[in-house]
């Protein structure tokens, strides 16, 4: 007996084994159940047409019926036909597979167990004559690996796939739909998640989404919708507005997701949200936001949410002075939630709303900080400080502002919220130096200025944090790899409190990981604790993320795919993110990144679409991005075999970083010039020097390949420019067992990839196979290390095998299994 709820695909199980059952002549019959039969006597055992089944209706039947009969759903059954399959059983004349229903933990109508048809086949159980087998709901690793399985799955980014698991609610129903129609979305060039949010009606995924919350009692419905239309509303605030066991049920169940901030701000699962708000009818929701903003304005003394504040002020905003009754409440209290509302639209980009906003505000009440969002809303007023075109993003700005603002409009206040708000405008404007620094390529300054903002002792946990990312990306930029090792435990450490400081969202954690991923890679060490790090944030991300926070998990994706060796899904992750927000990041950060994964599409000789997106590139005069820009050319152009012209580019790229304090930047380009045979003895030395000057693991690993080097690798000085290793991927490491290639992953089957790889890359599959190690192989076949590491890269790219100990397996199994079949020695 299969039990489970519905959705937990229980009757794709039960058609999965009466196919298996089919394939080796062992199905009995598959009893399709059907409501039209259910009161019929012996109307589903009839409609078989079985003639072993149909014995069992005569009492006195002792024939066994040979195979094994499938039932999918036993309550469509009618009761005639339910005795004597039981009797059957019981007998030991019949063999079956029984689905059952069962109901999830707060289904609102439950399965009657004491119905004849339920209670027969449950008797089978408690006697001993069926083995029960409960389905679980679906988990979000479980989710995760089923949607890996889909053709076309390669199309979706990470965070789309986080966010489709939890849409999915734990039913492997709704899984499927929502596959189905992300992928087709993104094949038509559609963000997923946007083409989510609307369910055409009496679709596949509409009638599933309406079967799934058929259910949910009225309070677990009206919960759902109303925090989809407060989103991030508090817990506490919450639990005033809604049923409390509701609200708590909803959070134990993970169709609410509360945040690890210190208020618990509250998202709900916005497809099931949805399809709860059809329900009961948007009238029915306005009425419970109106009630929500109504209350809060009358206990304004008592408690406040800036969530609901947003929402009164939109409605007076839609309604009008007249019909909303906005002037029933004070002045001071109106200009509030004006304020709230102006600030909650300047943060979204929304200057629009922002600006009426204020201005309706600035009507009850003139005050500076609504004069202030105002100007903020207006990106050309004169009294604005210009924003630096590369360095600085939009969030940047406004806290320099509001801190400037709070500095002029309470002069010498000590409170803690103006002390603080001041020293975080102070860190701000040094983080600002620090990052022009870094485009100038003047890594001490960078690390001056980036360490002297540490040192603000009012700042509050979300500036400091700030701060240390600044701070270690600078000592990483000048070649301290020690201190910025430093600066990034500080940074962990902030990241694994139980309870997140006051402040610190989704998107500064987000941007921490970014950074300490980029930090990593360009040390060259290895970033693999933060890939998975990542990982987990990004599922984090798809519940209670907006689309800034999933353009921002996009960009830090791109960097840990390019890093583990897998540049296409990296340039996939780079497009789907910029795409959802460019503004969510600085144009200094997208284009570094993009050229990151420029650099490695080369590498790994997709040269087309490497020169393609360097193309597509605005790179600007920032000294940074005119010398990276060029170290991807020399890449690309020596990927094109235009050796020549890739040393005139390295040079170039050389020339930018003499001089300049960027250790990390000029350790590569003179193991470049050195690779390519372009360097001077003067630009040797300064290499061996660096190596002994910084702590970086790239320049040790510089030194040691520049020394290894053999005849045999100039041959192929693509593979040669590619200074650090790649990182391993955090779900596969080398200390597990192999596993199964996900049907999808592969470039086509396993045969024709396979029969792609060149005989040396074969041979060293193989060896890789039997468990040498890189090292071992390179000893063994008389190559450098880095030669066969390129090599195993190559032929992971072609294979599409996620890890080498992979791709020894498969191409092991496609050449018959033994080391060293059909290779030539």
């Amino acid at each position: 007996m299969l039990a489970g709820p519905r959705g937990s695909g229980r009757s794709y199980l039960l058609r999965t084994i009466a196919a298996e059952l089919k394939r080796h002549d062992a199905l009995a019959v598959e009893l399709r159940t059907s409501c039209a039969l259910s009161n019929v006597e012996f109307g589903a055992i009839d409609a078989s047409g079985h003639v072993g089944l149909r014995a069992l209706s005569e009492h006195t039947a002792t024939s066994v019926v040979e195979g094994v009969a499938v039932v999918d759903d036993v309550d469509s059954l009618d009761v005639a036909s339910t005795r004597a399959l039981a009797r059957g059983i019981a007998a030991g004349r019949v063999t079956a597979v029984v689905g059952m229903r069962t109901a999830r933990a707060r289904s609102l109508s439950r399965p009657d167990d004491s119905d004849i048809v339920r209670r027969t086949v449950l008797d089978l159980w408690l006697d001993g004559l069926a083995r029960r087998i409960d389905l679980a709901e679906l988990s979000t690793d479980d989710a995760l690996d089923m949607i890996a399985l889909f053709p076309g799955a390669d199309l979706l980014d990470n965070t789309t796939r986080a966010a489709i698991a939890w849409r999915a609610d734990g039913s492997r129903t709704l899984l499927r739909q929502l596959i189905i129609e992300a992928i087709a979305a993104a094949r038509i060039g559609r963000d997923p998640l946007t083409a989510l949010q609307t369910v055409a009606r009496h679709s596949r995924l509409a009638v599933a989404l309406s079967e799934h919350v058929a259910d949910f009692p009225r309070e677990d419905l009206a919960c759902l919708a109303g925090v989809r239309r407060l989103p991030h509303l508090e817990l506490a605030v919450a639990t005033r507005l809604f049923d409390a066991e509701s609200v708590q049920a909803l959070v134990a169940t993970g169709l609410l997701h509360a945040d690890a901030s210190v208020d618990r701000r509250l998202t709900a699962n916005d497809l099931v949200a949805q399809e709860a708000q059809r329900q009961l009818g948007p009238s029915m929701i306005d009425a419970l936001v109106e009630a929500a903003g109504t209350r809060m304005l009358t206990e304004a003394e008592e408690w406040w949410s800036s969530i609901i504040a947003v929402s009164v002020s939109e409605r007076w905003h839609r309604l009008g002075v007249g019909a909303s009754g906005e002037e029933a409440y004070s002045p001071e209290l109106r200009a509030r939630v004006a304020l709230d509302a102006a600030r909650e639209a300047n943060d979204r980009g929304d200057t629009a709303h922002a600006a009426a906003h204020a201005a309706r505000g600035l009507r009850a009440v003139e005050d500076p900080e609504l004069r202030l969002e105002a100007r903020l809303a207006t990106p050309d007023d004169p009294g604005m400080s210009p924003e630096p075109a590369q360095t600085a993003g939009t969030q940047t700005r406004r806290r320099i502002a509001r801190s400037r603002a709070a500095r002029v409009a309470r002069g010498t206040a000590e409170d803690r919220a103006t002390v603080s708000t001041i020293a975080d405008g102070r860190i701000d404007a040094l983080l600002e130096d620090a990052a022009g620094a870094v485009a100038d390529m003047d890594g001490a300054r960078a690390a001056t200025v980036a360490e002297h903002a540490l040192t603000e002792p009012s700042a509050t946990p979300a500036a400091r944090l700030r701060a240390l990312i600044a701070a270690g990306s600078a000592q990483t930029f000048r070649g301290d790899w020690r201190r910025a090792q430093e600066h990034y435990r500080a940074i962990e450490r902030i990241l694994d409190a139980r309870q997140r400081p006051e402040g610190i969202g989704v998107r500064d954690r987000l941007r921490a990981l970014l950074s300490m991923l980029a930090g990593h890679q360009i040390a060259g060490a290895d970033g693999t604790a933060i890939h998975k790090r990542l990982e987990d944030e990004v599922r984090i991300t798809a519940r209670e993320g907006e689309s800034e926070d999933l353009s921002i998990a996009g960009a830090a994706s791109a960097i840990a795919l390019a890093c583990i060796g897998r540049p296409e899904a990296s340039q996939r992750e780079l497009a789907t993110a910029l795409s959802r927000e460019p503004s969510a990041m600085t144009p200094l950060d997208a284009t570094m990144i993009g050229l990151a994964v420029a650099d490695e599409l080369a590498t790994a000789g997709r040269t087309e679409e490497a020169r393609s997106m360097l193309n597509r590139l605005r790179t600007g005069p920032a000294p940074l991005l005119v010398r990276s820009r060029l170290y991807v050319e020399t890449t690309i152009l020596t990927a094109e075999g235009r050796t020549d012209e890739a040393r005139q580019a390295v040079r170039a790229a050389a020339d930018l970083s003499c001089g300049r304090s960027a250790a990390a930047l000029r350790v590569r380009d003179l193991f470049r010039l050195i690779t390519l045979g372009e360097a001077k003895e003067a630009e040797i030395d300064e290499l061996v020097q660096l190596a002994a000057t910084t702590d970086l693991p790239l320049a040790v690993a510089a030194v040691r390949r520049v020394a290894a080097r053999t005849s045999e690798e100039e041959l192929l000085p693509v593979d040669e420019l590619r200074l650090h290793g790649l990182w391993s991927a955090p779900d596969a490491p080398e200390s597990q067992p192999p596993v199964a290639i996900p049907r999808g992953t592969m470039h086509g089957l396993p045969e024709e990839a396979v029969e792609e790889l060149t005989t040396r890359e074969r041979e060293i599959a193989l060896l890789a196979d039997e468990g040498l190690t890189n090292r071992e192989i390179a000893t063994r076949l008389f190559l450098s290390i880095r030669t066969v590491e390129s090599h195993v890269y190559q032929a992971r790219m072609k294979v599409g095998a996620p890890s080498r100990r992979e791709l020894g397996r498969v191409v092991a199994a496609v050449s018959g299994g033994g080391s060293g079949a059909g290779v030539a020695h």
